[in-house]
């Protein structure tokens, strides 16, 4: 669990960031936060680890043949493939999906760095310019209780089979 502490630590500095007026800053790591919460879950309720051949790290998307037999890569199965995964683990953890996939057409998804931060030059999906107050606190207390009810899921999960 104490990767999960990281990830809540990434709550702490958001929340620093909203109180010094930095929204954008804030919602990303929130955000951060939730998609490596959301990363352990997958890796401990689904099984679903990174692989470990770094050749394949760069890979996205499925090789699929078109009609004159020539290869090529799909991004779109992965890609609905990914969101079928995810509707998979909200069900699992019980998560209001229609929420979830809300929050993410809204703000979209952290790239994460080296370091579980999230990474700077990226500014999500957001509308940049027209970011409220009351629109970033509304993200943080949904990343907060989500990163909450994940971790509550995640620790019922693991002792069940202890």
């Amino acid at each position: 669990m104490e990767t999960l502490k990281e990830h809540k630590d990434l709550l702490e500095v958001a929340e620093h960031f909203f109180d010094d007026g930095k929204l954008i800053q804030a919602i990303s790591y929130a955000t951060a936060s939730l998609d490596l919460t959301i990363s352990v879950a997958k890796g401990t309720i689904f099984d679903l680890k990174p692989n470990q051949d770094s050749s394949l790290e760069e890979f996205d998307g499925f090789i699929v043949q078109d009609e004159f037999g020539k290869q090529k890569v799909n991004v779109q199965i992965s890609q609905e493939l990914q969101r079928m995964q995810e509707i998979l683990l909200c069900y699992a953890l019980k998560i209001d999906y229609e929420k979830y996939f809300r929050y993410r057409s809204w703000v979209g998804y952290a790239l994460i760095t080296g370091d579980n931060t999230p990474d700077e030059k990226v500014k999500l999906s957001l509308e940049i310019n027209n970011i409220e107050q009351d629109q970033a606190r509304a993200a943080l207390d949904y990343c907060q209780q989500l990163v909450q009810q994940i971790e509550r899921k995640i620790e019922q999960f693991q002792t069940s089979f202890i």
